[in-house]
């Protein structure tokens, strides 16, 4: 996709601009005023993909050093550890003041730093995680900043995620300048609040990105093609939106289409939001149905198909018909589905597929 366009729909890019979750992006950053180790600090932010949870964290990236807070932003992994320690140093390197030292012949080093924040020999060979990012912490904190933890796709049950959230706690514990927002998949938080280490995030802030209200995308829409000189015929223009449904990767998707399919024009036409919208849900299905539905299991396939059925919210009774199961086994895969992000109840006997344009996926293909 070009990098020149206004649009970002690749996962993991930062879009121009971050539509509808301010509230969310302020909540999280106002936290960063709290004291250490306020409930504030953790926060877990919940979302299906496409919901925007990577852009998220890369605008409370952008945003938190005029907070006074050095992020570092890794996707969990196996080498995630290092990572931090390494964004912290490289990040953090331009606001540390070396001091001079009255001392004739003294070593920086014997505080753990040979200059600015690059370990001494000693602490880098002889010392773990937790000792580096507290030296980190301390360092910071001489020059009046802290440390912001983002931590991206989120997983359960690995041993760095467990040193991670063993030496958060320790230092929160010691009154380090230190804050932690993860990000993950519904499943995966789920997993994570479950694991014995990592019960403390139960106290954790928690944030559930849902689908966005659709007049702050119109209001986007709008202001984006009149800066690119387009003119965007109101009718056209709610028919671009509308097909959104409030979902962050959509939004960038139709928007992306439209740009492209209208490069040369001075206005956009039916035609052009028809090729947008048809482009952007084939690349739904590639992006996010295929990724969404590989970790279930045949027999929730076949329950969210006996949901496709109908084209709205789904009576628990019908699907039970359906599929000519008891009571029993519909609400043990209703909850299955529903830890797993990808079907809803808003309503007491009713469920709602929650991904966009699912329901019409499982409906058409073969």
């Amino acid at each position: 996709m070009a990098s020149d366009t206004v649009f970002q729909p690749s996962f993991g890019n930062k879009p121009d601009k971050i539509v509808g979750r301010e509230a969310v992006t302020e909540g999280i950053l106002s936290g960063l005023g709290m004291r250490p180790g306020h409930r504030d600090r953790a926060t877990l932010v919940i979302g299906q993909r496409g919901m925007g949870k990577t852009a998220l964290l890369l605008e409370i990236a952008d945003q938190a050093l005029d907070r006074g807070f050095i992020a570092a932003r890794v996707a969990a992994s196996a080498n995630m550890l290092d990572e931090i320690v390494e964004t912290v140093q490289i990040k953090g390197s331009p606001f540390v003041k070396e001091r001079k030292s009255k001392i004739k012949g003294f070593n920086a080093g014997a505080l753990g730093f040979s200059f600015g924040l690059t370990f001494s020999d000693e602490v880098a060979s002889n010392y773990g995680f937790r000792t580096k990012l507290s030296l980190l912490c301390d360092k910071l904190a001489e020059n009046d900043k802290g440390i912001l933890l983002l931590i991206d796709e989120v997983q359960a049950n690995t041993d760095d995620m467990r040193t991670l959230a063993t030496t958060y706690q320790h230092l929160v514990g010691e009154g380090k300048n230190i804050a932690i927002v993860m990000a993950g998949l519904p499943t995966a938080v789920s997993s994570v609040l479950n694991d014995n280490i990592l019960t403390f995030l139960n106290r954790a802030r928690k944030v559930r990105l849902e689908p966005l209200s659709l007049e702050p995308i119109r209001v986007y829409y709008r202001l984006t093609f009149n800066a690119l000189r387009k003119e965007f015929p109101s009718e056209l223009l709610d028919e671009a939106v509308s097909a959104t449904r409030g979902f962050p990767y959509l939004l960038q998707l139709v928007g992306y289409y439209l740009e492209e399919y209208s490069a040369g024009s001075a206005s956009i036409d039916d035609g052009m939001v028809s090729d947008a919208i048809a482009s952007a849900k084939r690349d739904l299905e590639a992006d996010v149905f295929a990724t969404t539905l590989k970790p279930l299991s045949d027999t929730d396939v076949k329950f969210l198909e006996a949901m496709a059925v109908d084209e709205g919210p789904s009576k628990v009774s019908d699907i039970q018909a359906r599929l000519g199961v008891s009571a029993g086994y519909v609400q043990s895969y209703r909850a299955r589905l529903i830890e797993a992000g990808v079907v809803a109840s808003e309503r007491r006997g009713e469920l709602e597929l929650v991904v966009p344009y699912l329901g019409e996926y499982l409906r058409n293909r073969e």
